[in-house]
């Protein structure tokens, strides 16, 4: 299964500079986590000011089984129009692509796998 985990540039304004180390090393944590558990699990990171084409055609090039919006933009309500973009460019883009959101209220796995069962580890 192929996941594409959208979130904030980390030299976004709404990442804190003091967080940002422990930012890096926690996504790099998790992309390979998510790797580890069998997933082709990648982080992409998307700035609002910069528009949606290149996210677009990534999408178009590379299709992916499943879009997981990060907190940075699901749990903040000054970037639902935000969401909605992306939301909207996967609808366009991948439409087979399952939309899934990050609320820190689970983990990252757990919300993956409710939509995609732990796959077979090919070894």
């Amino acid at each position: 299964m192929s996941i594409l985990h959208v979130g904030l540039p980390l030299a976004h304004p709404k990442i804190p500079v003091a967080d940002r180390p422990t930012l890096v090393t926690r996504l790099a944590a998790l992309q390979q986590a998510m790797r580890d558990a069998g997933y082709d699990y990648e982080i992409v990171q998307l700035d609002p000011d910069s528009g949606l084409d290149g996210f677009k055609e990534r999408l178009r090039l590379k299709p992916c089984d499943g879009v997981l919006i990060g907190g940075g933009v699901a749990s903040d309500s000054e970037m639902t129009y935000f969401m909605e973009l992306i939301v909207d460019a996967v609808h366009e883009a991948a439409p087979r692509a399952k939309i899934m959101f990050h609320s820190h209220a689970v983990s990252v796995r757990t919300t993956v796998e409710r939509w995609f069962p732990q796959p077979a580890i090919e070894g």
